[in-house]
């Protein structure tokens, strides 16, 4: 996500509105999954998938409500951000000045 931010740095006024589309196409994706036929434990994690998908394209699709366009801006800041960090091989969790390890 924070790539988005960087594009629209980069003069792409429409960034944020391209992140929303591409991430209901993804959402989409994952509903077209979901209705094959899955073994249980696959069918979980799909199910999964579409309630994280469903919430992060939400909150996308607000920032472009309301014109969130930099990363600085509290409303991008208070959002719990989950990040790869390869460093420590694991999970960090980062939310305004604060950063986390991944409870599991």
């Amino acid at each position: 996500m924070e790539d988005v931010f960087d594009k629209v740095r980069a003069g792409n006024k429409y960034a944020m509105k391209q992140e929303s589309a591409k991430q209901t196409k993804d959402l989409n994706d994952l509903i077209d999954l979901v209705r094959t036929d899955l073994n249980s434990k696959d069918r979980k994690k799909v199910n999964s998938l579409i309630i994280i998908d469903v919430h992060a394209r939400d909150i996308v699709d607000r920032f472009v409500k309301d014109s969130i366009l930099d990363k600085r801006e509290f409303e991008w800041e208070s959002q719990l951000r989950f990040y790869w960090n390869y460093t420590i091989n694991d999970i960090r969790i980062a939310q305004c000045t604060g950063s986390f390890s991944y409870g599991y």
